[in-house]
């Protein structure tokens, strides 16, 4: 195995462990991790169109269409018509998906403090230039632009 196959394996490892303990951890929620980082999106910025929810969006086939229809049917999110222009569509947290985008925040923590421990004393600043070297001319380059942008303007907690 050469150093770039490795690097693969160990990125696609890494986030496939990731997605598995934060779903153990959302489980007893009933949601999923793509689930609640669209509902945290919407309580952060809510209400925002698909389109706009797809840019701060990292999810399975980069649409969220199908992720937004199971969180209407759910009772955790809604749909209506923009009040400035009815042609647009807004999604918006339900108060019940509030609720549940912040007791998911809460378990997550669980998830980001166990990294943090792995991850002690471990400079990122290399490994993060690598990652965003790889992700150059991407779409979800332009994803984390924009989540980290807000992050740092102070509209979005992890």
């Amino acid at each position: 195995m050469d150093r770039i196959e490795e690097f693969g394996l160990l990125l696609k490892a890494l986030a496939r462990e990731t997605d598995r303990r934060i779903n153990d951890l959302l489980r007893p929620l009933g949601i999923t991790a793509s689930q609640a980082e669209a509902l945290q999106l919407l309580d952060r910025y809510g209400p925002l169109s698909l389109g706009e929810l797809g840019t701060l969006l990292i999810a399975e086939g980069g649409h969220p269409s199908r992720l937004v229809d199971r969180l209407v049917a759910s009772g955790f999110a809604r749909r209506e018509n923009a009040s400035d222009d009815r042609r647009r569509i807004e999604i918006s947290c339900t108060p019940r998906g509030r609720e549940l985008a912040r007791a998911a925040r809460e378990h997550k923590e669980t998830f980001r403090a166990w990294l943090q421990d792995r991850l002690a004393g471990v400079d990122l600043g290399a490994a993060t230039a690598v990652l965003e070297t790889c992700l150059t001319d991407t779409p979800l380059a332009e994803t984390v632009r924009q989540r980290r942008e807000r992050a740092l303007a102070g509209e979005i907690t992890p």
